[in-house]
């Protein structure tokens, strides 16, 4: 199965695709993680894929603006970077005209002439798409009730009296029959069929396999292509870039990811910042006033548990959008997810970092801590350690839920760090056998380095 993965790509019903990255870009970055070339030879193959596309008008458009049609040929065009010669593809034509989904089936057409094996679902196909698949393979009920070529479909079904008429889409009539429109035939299509062993309806362009040589047709492949395919994909690594290059690309396009969604970043700076001054004149001055200790206590711990959830919850509801595309492109091989992972929260690091010392310096100051760097300097990164962990949780949550579950089950997930903190009840009074519940809160931690810090 991992030598038949190097060989094969699958494209997903949905094309979930980077909304922000124009279509050079996304080439280019797929070409980064897929190809052992250099750069020049990178874009001269890019620039092919993109022309047989039909998408080198639109290299420079971001792909969240393209047409249907154009989004399923890059995403196509994505998996061919590496040549695969094997592909397949969940309904190509779901969710597209009559006119781009012909479009769609004619440069898979082209592709198989080209020598790859397209495999592709299609649900209830027009005459036109179906007259340009070459084989068939229907499924019925969990049953192959037929399997051949597109043209002996309809002397098939005569050789069960079974006439389709004239001028009458066969792939609707087989439809038809299997839905028991015509009465109850499905049991004979099977046994017909032999349940998809039968080899009868297939092409006479097929080509056939014995004990000592092959038969290739001219419109196969030739073997010597074969072989070549074979020893060039069997030698090649799992992941054709290493961890470091995946990071590094990774880590390019999360960032100009960042830099044209601005909204997001400023959005969560502007929130902390926000924050930080209804509790900051709330809390105005009662650092080093023995009369408000309590006070204080309470600043501290609400300054923890606010950072935590505004990661943690940041965390959950962004995370879901983009598993489609990870789940992609991982299962296709780009790279591996511990490269995903780390990327992702190195190009975040800056946004989190900046959004947490703005809010814990202005709190800091407005509540009139011990002015001294090196309490600062604590009470800032427990903060930033908490947060850090707080998206950790958000995206465990994240990844295993949707986004409208994941808002209801993400605070009660997230609700047993915040009791077991040792803010509502110390450690010493609860029941013992609940000590190692307290253990497990990393807001317990986070709560204590904090304490150490001011006090």
């Amino acid at each position: 199965m991992s030598e038949f993965r190097k060989l094969s790509a699958y494209i997903m019903q949905d094309d979930n695709l980077q909304p922000l990255l124009t279509v050079q870009e996304a080439m280019h970055f797929a070409a980064d993680l897929k190809l052992r070339l250099n750069h020049c030879e990178k874009l001269k193959k890019i620039d092919e894929i993109l022309t047989v596309m039909g998408l080198d008008v639109s290299r420079y458009t971001r792909t969240g603006e393209l047409s249907g049609g154009q989004r399923k040929r890059l995403a196509i065009a994505l998996e061919l970077i590496n040549n695969p010669p094997v592909m397949f593809l969940d309904e190509p034509t779901s969710g597209l005209d009559s006119v781009s989904s012909k479009q769609c089936i004619a440069l898979l057409k082209r592709l198989a002439q080209e020598g790859r094996t397209i495999i592709c679902t299609i649900h209830q196909p027009s005459s036109t798409l179906f007259n340009m698949i070459d084989h068939l393979y229907v499924v019925a009920d969990g049953n192959c009730v037929y399997t051949g070529s597109t043209h002996n479909l309809v002397s098939y079904l005569s050789s069960l009296q079974l006439h389709c008429p004239t001028h009458y889409n066969p792939v609707d009539f087989l439809m038809e029959i299997c839905n028991g429109d015509y009465g109850c035939h499905l049991s004979k299509l099977v046994d017909l069929i032999e349940n998809g062993k039968s080899n009868t309806w297939r092409s006479a362009k097929t080509f056939y396999l014995d004990k000592n040589k092959e038969m290739i047709s001219s419109q196969q492949i030739s073997p010597m292509r074969l072989y070549s395919f074979e020893t060039e994909f069997r030698h090649t690594p799992h992941y054709a870039a290493s961890f470091w290059k995946q990071l590094c690309v990774l880590m390019k396009r999360n960032t100009i990811r960042l830099l044209r969604d601005k909204m997001l970043a400023v959005s969560r700076i502007l929130m902390h910042f926000t924050i930080a001054l209804l509790v900051g004149t709330l809390y105005f001055r009662i650092g080093q006033d023995a009369a408000y200790v309590l006070d204080n206590f309470n600043l501290l711990f609400f300054s923890i548990m606010f950072l935590m959830y505004s990661a943690f919850s940041a965390t959950m509801i962004t995370f879901p959008s983009e598993l489609p595309i990870l789940m992609r492109e991982h299962f296709n091989r780009w790279y591996k997810l511990r490269s995903y992972y780390l990327a992702n929260k190195l190009v975040d690091f800056p946004v989190q970092l900046m959004a947490t010392f703005i809010y814990t310096v202005v709190v800091y100051y407005m509540s009139d801590q011990l002015p001294e760097s090196k309490r600062l300097g604590l009470y800032v990164l427990m903060c930033f350690a908490v947060s850090l962990v707080a998206q950790a949780a958000g995206l465990i949550v994240g990844s295993g839920l949707k986004v409208q579950n994941s808002v209801i089950f993400g605070p009660f997930a997230i609700m047993p760090f915040v009791i077991f903190s040792g803010f509502f009840v110390h450690l010493k009074d609860a029941p013992p056998y609940l000590h190692w519940v307290f253990h497990m809160s990393f807001l317990k931690y986070g709560f204590e380095g904090v304490m150490m810090a001011i006090y």
